[in-house]
């Protein structure tokens, strides 16, 4: 299979460019995970469905994907919900089980949600905490390189060490303002502030030993020593929502260009925010989802990823129930259309002075489908050649029945897209996948001690005439009654 070409909006040149892989056939992705302390909200999945999108058009493409995805399970915001409840004098191993058991949790029903979604499982999926060493390695590093420097048990990055620190963000140093130093992991655009890489332990949270005394790991450093580790010290493409360009991302570029002394990433992705009804999700406006709620209120995984994947990552997307409804629509659409074309089609042949020549007509939806993904993901103008195709094809098959040579190549095609979308399988595969998406959520449900959950997924399972067995060595299998 010949590779196609794909081009991308590189955020650090501003630019629509050709993705040119280090390695031939070989492209190398690392994106930024979930920060595990509560569920996933949408707006977090549109990030995660958008570098699905990304990994998917690659692979159908023609290249090898080998995808790195962090878990990130230590974190100023874990640590204060993990530690809630425990005494003052509770031993540091008791403090890494609490947060561990947290994460635990939340990474099971992130993974759940993703499984649902038909989001492709990642080459890696590290969790930080299994990179300690790997981070004070290159703590130590920057630190021996003049780029970092100790204090009171915390060490700081030392932005002045790098001249080309706000690259990304496309910062104008000389105009902002100037701070010394910050432990938060998150601040404002507005100030240029050396960041932590190591923290000190407060009392209250859990730690690990260190050359410096006992601390954690900065949020920044985590990504720059689990990408590096995992992908190597050069990379093509670095993806997450475009919240993260500064300053996580622009102090991973500090971490680890310092280290490694040459440009860590080729292409930088962004994917845009996603608005309910207008505004930013709040729990007090009422217009915050999981993907739990919706499929509460009845609309599947499928319709919510074609939602979002039906519109183009770097535009802001504005969510709304009604939306979804026509998403849902817009999606019964194809999956109808794919059955007709599955099916043996009307007897005999008629004539029509608008006929088309359905073979030729496939050529031409592959060749603006193609055309479309390959131009920086323009999944609206790709899915605008699927549906014009459907129109065109459905209005020749009412009046010449299409062959069944004429109909497998409908079918090539949609087989084709749907390794990319997802959306549109044939439907034995949609089966077995929903079914596995819910087994999944059930053992989510499990781990997180929601019996209710648990019991209502094997319910509705069953309906579905699907049963399950809890195997000895605590996997589960299933099959139809």
């Amino acid at each position: 299979m010949s590779l196609k070409r794909i081009s991308l909006h590189n955020t650090l040149t501003r630019r629509v460019e050709p993705v040119e892989p280090l390695s031939e056939g070989v492209v190398t992705m690392y994106t930024c995970g979930p920060t595990v302390y509560n569920f996933a909200h949408i707006g977090n999945l549109r990030t995660f469905l958008f570098q699905d999108l990304l990994k998917r058009t690659f692979m159908a493409a023609g290249y090898e994907v080998r995808h790195c995805m962090n878990i990130t399970d230590v974190e100023d915001k874990i640590i204060r919900d993990s530690q809630k409840g425990l005494p003052a004098d509770a031993s540091n191993e008791a403090r890494h089980a609490a947060m561990k058991a947290l994460t635990d949790r939340y990474t099971e029903a992130f993974l759940a949600d993703t499984a649902a979604l038909g989001i492709i499982q990642p080459t890696y999926v590290p969790r930080a905490t299994q990179y300690i060493p790997r981070m004070i390695a290159l703590v130590q590093d920057l630190e021996a390189k003049g780029l970092a420097y100790a204090r009171e048990g915390s060490v700081y990055y030392r932005i002045s060490g790098l001249p080309q620190y706000g690259c990304l963000a496309h910062l104008d140093r000389e105009g902002m303002r100037l701070g010394t130093s910050v432990d938060a992991d998150e601040y404002e655009r507005d100030a240029v502030q050396d960041f932590v890489l190591w923290k000190a332990t407060r009392p209250g949270e859990p730690s690990w030993e260190s050359p410096w005394g006992p601390g954690r790991p900065g949020w920044h450093i985590e990504c720059s020593a689990m990408g590096i580790e995992l992908l190597g010290e050069r990379i093509d493409i670095h993806s997450g929502g475009i919240d993260l360009v500064f300053p996580h991302h622009e102090n991973e570029i500090a971490q680890s260009e310092g280290c490694l002394g040459h440009q860590w990433v080729n292409t930088w992705v962004h994917g845009e925010f996603l608005l309910v009804d207008g505004e930013k999700m709040s729990k007090s406006l009422g217009n915050f989802y999981t993907l739990r709620d919706l499929v509460e209120k009845g609309y599947s995984p499928a319709s919510f990823r074609f939602a979002i994947q039906s519109n183009h990552y770097r535009k802001v997307l504005n969510f709304s129930l009604e939306g979804l409804k026509a998403a849902d629509n817009a999606l019964k659409r194809i999956r109808i259309f794919r059955r007709r074309m599955e099916g043996a089609g009307a007897p005999g042949a008629g004539t029509w002075k608008e006929a088309v020549d359905p073979s030729a007509r496939v050529a031409e939806a592959r060749e603006a489908f193609w055309k479309a993904m390959a131009d920086d993901l323009n999944a609206p103008e790709a899915l605008a050649a699927i549906f014009t195709l459907v129109t065109d094809i459905n209005a020749h098959d009412d009046r010449i029945a299409l062959t069944r040579e004429e109909r497998d190549a409908v079918l090539a095609f949609l087989d084709e897209t749907d390794a990319i979308f997802a959306g549109w399988p044939h439907e034995e595969d949609a089966l077995d996948a929903r079914v596995e998406a819910l087994i999944e959520r059930r053992k989510a449900a499990k781990a997180a001690r929601n019996w209710a959950e648990a019991d209502q997924v094997r319910d509705e399972l069953k309906a579905m005439g699907i049963v399950l067995e809890d195997r000895k060595d605590g996997s589960v299998g299933w099959r139809r009654a």
